[in-house]
């Protein structure tokens, strides 16, 4: 399963009541609130805030036009933020009129919903004045706009805070999240609502987050407090949209056998460089005589990565097949051409057969990615993990996986673990992973992990890798 990171590029914390005027859109972190009295009740002070951002979706869109990314890979859109305690300054009583409680949030459910109009992220820093919250630095009395009642200084917002009720305005899109402690990160599911963008459905103005409306209305004389950290932060917290999908490559064409279906694939390049064909008609398999025994159609798994799946049913042991690719044409026109690849039919792939297998020790060659050195952001980097028997440098006979994650600061899981592609090229089984940098966070130090499964067991190779990104200036 791999994952592509999007950040907001714009973010705002708005709240209603008392400080419908301010903005606090240079703060580290969204403190989220409700409560404080009864609505009508000034002294009071009832209010409750609201947090929008907006990701931009364009280099999604081109990595879906060059299907680097395929769109139809995705399985999951999510919004992810991470939890920031409120600072104690936020949790002090309030005595301007009379005593005001604040508490951490606990049992309580959050929505994201779509916004639905185009609005400034402003400069403000603080959503009142010095004495309720100061973050940061600045002039809370120049915060611009957005605010609750506008969303830019021209265009007011269609309801206040972007809709009266947002899960009753956004029926169908918006997505919930319990929280029952109260500590948790934001980890909502937000499918619907993106998939909405990207097919035309409705306009990407970004995406708010606010208490569900019941808590919202609640007129209790405590403020009830939540806080996430927003794209501000200096840290490796900051909130994002992940594209989660799956494009792991296992080529079983040193392994197709006849009972169990096997995928065979192709890879095209224009010079050392992944390209995409133009079109190509169908694949059939022949046997050695020349005889057609299947006729597929490919599809495309990634950028210049296209496969079919075959099952050998009546095949023997040793007997040689070609896999011919037909009609392939990269300049419409000018070239079309078939490319053919051949496979043995293997012994069978599943057996009822005692045996003692033996768990192999094995060194993993890693090459493609600088040991401690500095990767650029922009960079997208083809990491090889060749695997060979210990003292040997032969690979293994044997099937295994090997698995990657890659962590922050020796602290942060950023890619769970994830198959590394298996591909064979000239009858030789090449082990890789692709690392694309440009969703990896500045001035940052990353660690590479891999694990191997084999025989049922799963063992961690004991070397990390460790880099640095840097932007390149």
């Amino acid at each position: 399963m791999s994952t592509y990171r999007i950040y907001p590029t714009k973010a705002n914390t708005i709240a209603s009541g008392p400080f419908v005027d301010y903005n606090s859109s240079q703060n580290a972190v969204a403190d989220l609130f409700y409560g404080g009295g009864i609505q009508s009740d000034l002294y009071l002070r009832n209010s409750f805030s609201r947090h929008l951002m907006f990701f931009d979706l364009t280099e999604l869109q081109r990595k879906f036009a060059s299907r680097e990314i395929m769109s139809g890979n995705v399985s999951a859109y999510r919004l992810r933020m991470t939890q920031a305690v409120p600072t104690e300054r936020m949790l002090e009583k309030d005595w301007e009129f009379d005593k005001l409680d604040r508490k951490i949030a606990a049992s309580y459910d959050l929505i994201s919903w779509p916004i639905n109009q185009s609005w400034d992220e402003g400069r403000g820093y603080d959503l009142v004045e010095e004495n309720y919250l100061v973050k940061q630095k600045g002039n809370v009395k120049v915060t611009g706009y957005s605010n609750w009642n506008y969303a830019t200084s021209l265009t007011a917002w269609t309801e206040s805070g972007v809709f009266t009720n947002p899960s009753a305005s956004t029926s169908g899109t918006y997505a919930t999240q319990h929280f029952a402690v109260g500590n948790e990160d934001i980890n909502m599911d937000v499918t619907d609502m993106v998939t909405d963008w990207l097919t035309g459905g409705s306009q990407n103005y970004g995406i708010g987050v606010s208490y569900a409306r019941p808590y919202e209305l609640t007129s209790a004389n405590t403020r009830y407090i939540t806080s996430f950290f927003t794209h501000k932060t200096n840290t490796a917290y900051k909130p994002y949209l992940e594209v989660v999908y799956d494009q792991t490559i296992k080529d079983d064409r040193m392994q197709v056998t006849n009972n169990r279906a096997s995928r065979l694939y192709l890879y095209t390049f224009s010079a050392n460089t992944p390209t995409n064909y133009f079109s190509a008609s169908s694949v059939t398999i022949k046997n050695s005589a020349g005889s057609t025994v299947h006729t597929l159609t490919p599809t495309q798994q990634e950028k210049g990565v296209y496969y079919v799946d075959v099952f050998m049913s009546g095949a023997t042991y040793g007997e040689r097949y070609s896999d011919n690719w037909e009609g392939v044409t990269f300049n419409a026109g000018y070239d079309q051409q078939t490319i053919t690849q051949y496979f043995t039919v293997q012994d069978n792939f599943y057996t009822g057969n005692m045996f003692q297998p033996k768990i192999n020790d094995y060194v993993l060659d890693l090459y493609g990615l600088p040991e401690g050195g500095n990767v650029y952001i922009g960079q997208e980097i083809r990491v090889f993990a060749n695997l060979r028997a210990a003292y040997s440098t032969q690979p293994p006979k044997n099937n295994y996986i090997i698995r990657y994650r890659l962590y922050l600061n020796n602290e942060k899981e950023i890619i769970p673990w994830t198959e590394v592609n298996q591909a064979v090229v000239n009858k030789e089984k090449i082990n890789y992973l692709t690392l694309d940098t440009s969703w990896l966070l500045h001035n940052q130090i990353y660690q590479l992990q891999f694990q191997i499964e084999e025989w049922g067991t799963t063992r961690m190779y004991p070397q990390t890798y460790t880099f640095k990104i840097l932007r390149p200036f």
